[in-house]
């Protein structure tokens, strides 16, 4: 049972729990000595861990995704929390509670796939209708998609997160849609939806949030229009412009080359895809950045490499 999660460290603590091992390095110290260099990981985050006067041996008996009682003492280092160890030891993989290590949404799943199939049933255009139903009767599909991360790192990196970021921007489209006459919203909401199902296949969660074979060799644009054009071929006479507008906007929504597109947005549906996308994900970023921010005393973070900046700490509301 973990006595005090990583979130909840504070430089100086001695910790004596057990941790996920996400990944681990043998390394050389300038003087030739062996550490340990790794990463320990709950449900609370990350964080980085060595130890020194390591051996190959050892190092050797730690497997990656596996649970390991750790002892040790946080510190600062380089602004950031880093843990010391001191001993690493192992543990009765019976007795572990996945819960405790694999980052939830706090919101409720059920809460939030009920608003997202209200959305869903708003489609009116027979075909995109015909489409998006086949995906959310599909209860496989639901299941993967309410459980699956956005991501593994950058943005609602915990399961439901996929889940929480396509109805965020999901009800974002249905918000802006009639502010500007010339968007389809139907192909917008559509677009919205499905644009991020090929991280279902794209990542692994089942004990720790890493990309599965299909993920580094294909990445999450391209299986999800195979994704729907499998679907599609389900659906009668389905309108290959139609079909085409639709998998445009899944593929471009990242919005430059630079960022992993493989297409520019061409359609004004899949610019407003792109926008609403990366607002949800920034603004998702931004906050947790800012919630994770514990070593800068002030009213600003430390350099924040996402961004390329300090943050700014405090909200209006709480300034005088």
């Amino acid at each position: 049972m973990i006595k005090k999660f990583i979130a909840q460290f504070n430089s100086g603590d001695v910790v004596d729990d057990v941790f996920l091992v996400q990944s681990k390095e043998l390394r050389t110290t300038k003087n030739g000595s062996l550490y340990i260099q790794t990463q320990l990981a709950d449900r609370t985050g990350v964080i980085d861990a060595r130890m020194w006067d390591a051996s190959s041996r050892l190092f050797e008996s730690l497997n990656n995704d596996a649970f390991l009682r750790i002892k040790g003492k946080t510190e600062i280092y380089q602004n950031r929390m880093q843990l010391i160890i001191q001993n690493i030891s192992k543990t009765d993989q019976s007795e572990i509670k996945l819960a405790d290590y694999l980052p939830s949404t706090e919101k409720n799943v059920d809460h939030m796939f009920s608003e997202l199939k209200t959305i869903v049933s708003s489609i009116k255009q027979p075909y995109l209708k015909k489409l998006t139903d086949l995906f959310f009767d599909d209860k496989d599909f639901c299941k993967s998609f309410c459980a699956a991360p956005a991501a593994v790192q950058y943005h609602h990196a915990f399961l439901g997160g996929l889940l929480e970021h396509t109805l965020s921007v999901a009800q974002l489209g249905v918000k802006i849609a009639p502010l500007y006459p010339t968007l389809n919203r139907d192909l917008l909401i559509c677009g919205i939806l499905l644009h991020d199902i090929g991280k279902i296949t794209e990542l692994c969660y089942e004990r720790n949030l890493h990309y599965s074979d299909e993920g580094q060799l294909l990445g999450h644009l391209i299986s999800g229009i195979q994704i729907v054009d499998e679907k599609a071929k389900q659906v009668g006479g389905f309108p290959k412009t139609l079909l085409d507008l639709l998998k445009h906007m899944i593929l471009s929504h990242h919005g430059e080359y630079e960022w992993g597109s493989p297409k520019l947005p061409m359609t004004v549906e899949a610019l407003a895809l792109h926008y609403l996308d990366n607002l949800d994900a920034k603004i998702h970023a931004f906050n947790k950045a800012i919630a994770n921010d514990k070593d800068s005393q002030d009213n600003w973070t430390g350099f924040n490499k996402m961004f390329e900046r300090k943050l700014f700490k405090k909200s209006v509301n709480s300034t005088t």
